[in-house]
């Protein structure tokens, strides 16, 4: 379908977007996002690095990093991306996502592919 203007085109694709709900999985945090967690909830001690206090804190935050843990994030299986050489705003949509098999690992991500076209 063609919209009179980029704006309505647009409204068009982000309410399209919008009609999905959104899903939730769980992804194990990677071991950099672990120690900065650990840093946020226990902020380092004001000490020297040679200091007892300061190689405890160290020890804890790896031993923190060392053990899985688990976030849930929601995740839209649609989006839209304006194409301004072709006057569009294409829709994706990921379909491991909608049908809840989505794996925040290697294989099982699923594929964003292009199901409809806004154009303006």
């Amino acid at each position: 379908m063609d919209y009179p203007s980029r704006t309505e085109a647009e409204s068009a694709c982000d309410k399209w977007e919008a009609s999905e709900k959104k899903v939730d999985y769980e992804r194990e945090l990677l071991g950099f996002e672990k120690r900065t967690k650990f840093e946020q909830d226990n902020p380092r001690p004001d000490a020297a690095f040679w200091d007892d206090e300061i190689k405890e804190w160290e020890k804890q935050k790896l031993a923190f990093a060392s053990e899985p843990i688990s976030e849930t994030i929601s995740i839209n299986p649609r989006y839209c991306q304006e194409e301004e050489q072709t006057s569009q705003f294409l829709g994706y949509q990921n379909n491991e996502i909608k049908n809840g098999t989505y794996q925040d690992e290697v294989g099982k991500k699923g594929e964003w592919k292009v199901v409809r076209h806004f154009r303006y």
